[in-house]
């Protein structure tokens, strides 16, 4: 049994129970067999802090329940995954609108409008389409089979996979992290290979809250960049 701020490790496969269609996992083979593979996404076990809300109702809740190793298959109606369908969420926009943003429709394809909701293509017929704004999955029941491969209970490894999340498997080796407990600080020095990717302040504040939020609650937290000759002259 779990609570919340648990760091848990999840594998997972989701399907429509109307269908047994996949709709999301995180093996790489399922993904392609399913057609729905994403060369962008890192598959694998996916990091869960319980209370973090980054899932979906039914899922969250459930794995309070599992315990480590534990493989369970869950019924998640919709109304704890994406909605209930909304008709109001049904648009008419002219076809000619859409062809100035430099869009194609296609019924049936998702497209991405420019407040950045994503809507579904259901019909291209006399100048007009037809958008569902919907989530694609509002209305459906899922099938989820859930296993929990893996749970942490070291600061040092929680604050690691925080690190991991948010700047990828890539560059989380190239930082070092040392705790002191006496004077309650974590001093985190990040790799040089990210010195200058785009966004970088924004993603070491959000770092800096995630480990206060979910791993140490009153230390102080230090995010450093080191500069030397070396680290010009190599760049």
């Amino acid at each position: 049994m779990f609570k919340n701020n648990d760091f848990i490790y999840i594998e997972y496969t989701a399907r429509i129970k109307d269908t047994g269609e996949i709709v999301d996992t995180t093996n790489e083979e399922e993904a392609k067999k399913a057609n729905i593979y994403d060369e962008t996404r890192t598959y694998g076990p996916r990091l869960v802090i319980l209370g973090e809300n980054r899932l979906i109702k039914g899922l969250e809740e459930a794995l309070y329940n599992f315990n480590l190793n534990e493989e369970k298959t869950i019924e998640i109606p919709p109304e704890k995954a994406y909605g209930e369908r909304d008709n109001s969420k049904i648009k008419i926009v002219p076809l000619g609108e859409l062809r100035r943003q430099g869009i194609t429709p296609v019924p049936n394809n998702v497209l991405r409008l420019s407040d950045g909701s994503l809507a579904v293509i259901r019909s291209v017929s006399g100048g007009r389409v037809v958008l569902d704004l919907n989530h694609p999955l509002a209305g459906r029941t899922l099938m989820y089979n859930v296993k929990v491969v893996k749970v942490l209970d070291n600061a040092k490894d929680k604050v690691m996979a925080l690190i991991e999340r948010r700047f990828s498997s890539k560059y989380a080796s190239g930082f070092n992290v040392e705790l002191d407990d006496g004077k309650k600080s974590v001093r985190i020095t990040i790799p040089k290979d990210l010195y200058l990717v785009e966004d970088l302040q924004i993603n070491v504040y959000s770092l800096a809250y995630e480990i206060v939020s979910y791993v140490l609650a009153d230390y102080t937290v230090e995010i450093l960049q080191q500069y030397t000759k070396s680290t010009f002259s190599s760049s």
